[in-house]
């Protein structure tokens, strides 16, 4: 049975496959961090005798801003893309019982200064008795 450390160490890893090409961090990005990033943070899980439901796990993807302030759609699109791609087909221990799925995918606009942002969100199950 995974808790969430290991739900975030897993989607972690399934980013990190995608091969963006742009830093990941898990939980938060470094203060002050200046160039192209993605975080992966849980907001908990809940559990049941049933069910181990991380509700949500968020991938957020911070591209820089053009130097005329307009978004670097094109970049923004290949590292969406390949980090979805990435996530539909997560590979996880051997014996763990693993559903997720892509529930969202949506721009966040400037949510940090400088950068464009889009979230991904994924639903992570678990376990089921």
């Amino acid at each position: 049975m995974a808790d969430e450390f290991d739900i975030i160490d897993i989607v972690f890893a399934a980013t990190e496959e995608a091969n963006v090409g742009i830093t990941g961090y898990k939980d938060n990005s470094a203060t002050g961090e200046k160039d192209n990033h993605y975080t992966v943070r849980g907001i908990g899980m809940e559990t049941t005798k049933v069910i181990n439901k991380a509700p949500v796990v968020n991938i957020n993807i911070f591209i820089k801003k053009l130097s005329n302030g307009m978004p670097n759609r094109s970049l923004m699109k290949e590292v969406k893309r390949k980090m979805a791609s990435s996530l539909k087909d997560i590979t996880h221990p051997v014996g763990m019982y693993w559903k997720s799925r892509i529930v969202w995918s949506e721009s966040l606009g400037e949510a940090k200064a400088g950068f464009d942002c889009t979230n991904i969100r994924l639903e992570v199950i678990t376990q089921l008795n």
